[in-house]
């Protein structure tokens, strides 16, 4: 059986590639796309797959992937732009993303009033990160103003970084029972995030200068700057994670640090050419989520108040609060302040914060997760190219 799904796994990766722009103008993106080729694989061995059971073997690749994102994405985050254009990225991250928070508390409380509110904090914190590469389509869009771009990049580096450490808190809440009392959150705290901020920065500044060592004596082989950016993923999230620390947070420091330390403008490269390699192990990452979403599906009690609880949580929880954000500001008009508060699609992190509850949380949470993401993925693709296109049609400027 694994053959044939390797055998499937490559054509659909082989007609992905030599169909790029056709997917693309059919509104289909990447995600889009690997999500069903893993629901089409799971229907085809649906007797003999059981998706609960490889969970814990392929967990530490998920998360591994999940580390070179956070890493890419924190070194792409150019905090030198963040200088020049933070007031929008500032109210995303510390008005709108906390309100997104409390109202996905609040709606799954309405619409779910037997869960506890230690699982309610759970699944918010799951769905509040956002993933920018599901909305590729606006970040490339030179129509689109620059500075929503801009906006939409940053939040999206910076968010699953500030999401992290509140998430590993809860879960191990969820896994004790019950709310751990405030010192027992500032001792976790200051253990996971003092050890990943100790282990990044150590790691990144010796690897920066190493680099730069390496770059003037003629050392550097360009065929292989993609394993840099990898390898310091890596050894970050793996050394905090054997230290007793968060390596999601040391991945996502170090990035930071690299963007800081090192980050001449010609290579710009190092990054880009590595996000190929990592696009790819988050595309096996999108299957295996389609793989398990439809078998969740073949055995999960629809309800209208599920369905009422991922569109919801999808797209209005986090529509209001941005807008909130954005009020006071007249530099944008409706329309851009709009498309700021649709565009946080959720992606990679909410998959693999999912996956790594699976054992430990009841079904209802990885079920309203679960639909919660496949609604976004398909909501946020198809508005992606005609939002973005809007700007063009109406000869929207670019701006400042």
């Amino acid at each position: 059986m694994e053959y044939y799904i390797a055998i499937l796994l490559a054509l659909a990766f082989f007609i992905y590639s030599i169909s790029f722009r056709q997917l693309a103008r059919a509104e289909l993106t990447g995600p889009m796309y690997f999500v069903l080729t893993g629901m089409v694989v799971a229907a085809i061995f649906l007797a003999e797959f059981k998706i609960g059971q490889p969970l814990e073997q392929l967990l530490p690749l998920v998360e591994l992937t999940l580390a070179v994102v956070l890493f890419s994405d924190a070194a792409k985050t150019r905090l030198a732009i963040l200088k020049r254009a933070y007031k929008y990225p500032v109210l995303l991250l510390f008005v709108a993303l906390p309100l997104t928070f409390c109202a996905t508390v609040l709606t799954g409380y309405l619409l779910f009033p037997k869960m506890s509110v230690l699982a309610l904090a759970l699944l918010a914190i799951i769905l509040t990160p956002t993933d920018a590469a599901l909305s590729k389509g606006i970040l490339e869009a030179k129509a689109v103003p620059l500075k929503l771009r801009e906006a939409i990049n940053v939040e999206s580096g910076l968010n699953d970084g500030l999401c992290v450490p509140i998430f590993l808190f809860l879960f191990l809440s969820w896994q004790l029972g019950s709310w751990q009392p405030p010192m027992k959150m500032l001792e976790f705290m200051f253990r996971e995030v003092g050890i990943a901020l100790g282990v990044a920065t150590l790691i990144t500044w010796s690897a920066t200068y190493l680099i730069r060592y390496s770059a003037r004596r003629h050392f550097f082989e360009k065929a292989s700057s993609p394993f840099l950016i990898l390898s310091l993923a890596i050894v970050n999230y793996s050394v905090a994670e054997a230290l007793g620390g968060s390596g999601f947070v040391a991945a996502f420091v170090a990035g930071l640090l690299f963007d800081y330390l090192y980050r001449p403008s010609k290579d710009m490269q190092l990054i880009e050419e590595s996000e190929h390699i990592a696009e790819f192990f988050s595309y096996l990452i999108w299957c295996l989520f389609g793989a398990y979403s439809y078998s969740q599906l073949q055995s999960m009690d629809l309800s209208w108040s599920k369905l009422a609880f991922a569109l919801i949580a999808a797209t209005l929880v986090r529509v209001i609060p941005v807008l909130f954000s954005l009020i006071v500001f007249n530099g944008l008009n409706f329309k851009e302040k709009f498309t700021l508060a649709w565009f946080g699609p959720r992606g990679l992190a909410s998959i693999v914060f999912t996956l790594m509850v699976l054992d430990s949380a009841d079904g209802l949470l990885s079920e309203l997760a679960t639909l919660t993401i496949m609604t976004s993925v398909f909501i946020h693709g198809i508005t992606t190219r005609p939002i973005a296109n809007s700007f063009r049609k109406k000869g929207v400027a670019k701006r400042n």
